[in-house]
């Protein structure tokens, strides 16, 4: 995993970023947790609390609601391109409704198909992918973590607008839960 400045980017792509990481670390916690290969009770709710604290604080940032993802919009542009397109120019007449309901069908079903190809697709190269080591085990998990938090806050105490200054109280919030969760991890002998 590529190490990055926890300075670099606005706050929001950095808590985003954040959150995604700390899902992947939660659920692999909850998992060894209810396998009881390491167990631990209490860290991964903790854990919970802080993407919770992260996800109230990236909500005071976000101002319009967030992008579907990309496999959605390559997967509309290629039905537009491949299907839409030559339809469209094979139709003697396509200004009327009904072939231009039956082109406007066609791409539908034609996107949700690339879709699901594209991401059958993802899902074979993610299992060829070679094994990572589980996201909880990441001795970098909680100082980066706590860097990025602190860095965010620090960010947010000097924005111009109150409810984006609030966030700072809600990342606070978070690195006491980090702390939390940081202290219950099993001892090393």
């Amino acid at each position: 995993m590529i190490r990055d400045d926890p300075f670099a980017g606005g706050v929001a792509p950095r808590l985003r970023r954040l959150d995604r990481e700390l899902a992947a670390a939660i659920a692999d916690a909850q998992c060894r947790d209810w396998t009881a290969d390491r167990p631990d009770r209490v860290g991964f709710a903790r854990l919970g609390q802080v993407r919770h604290d992260l996800g109230t604080a990236a909500a005071r940032y976000r101002t319009a609601p967030t992008g579907s993802d990309r496999t959605t919009i390559l997967a509309v542009l290629l039905a537009g391109l491949l299907v839409g397109l030559p339809l469209l120019l094979l139709t003697p007449d396509p200004a009327r409704p009904l072939p231009l309901a039956a082109i406007a069908v066609a791409c539908v079903w034609a996107a949700y198909l690339l879709r699901a190809g594209l991401r059958r697709l993802r899902i074979r190269r993610a299992r060829g992918a070679p094994d990572r080591s589980a996201p909880i085990d990441d001795p970098f998990l909680y100082a980066r973590a706590r860097r990025t938090i602190e860095s965010c806050a620090a960010s947010a105490r000097a924005d111009r607008t109150y409810r984006r200054r609030g966030a700072a109280t809600d990342l606070e919030y978070a690195l006491d839960w980090l702390a939390a969760a940081q202290e219950e991890l099993p001892r090393v002998r």
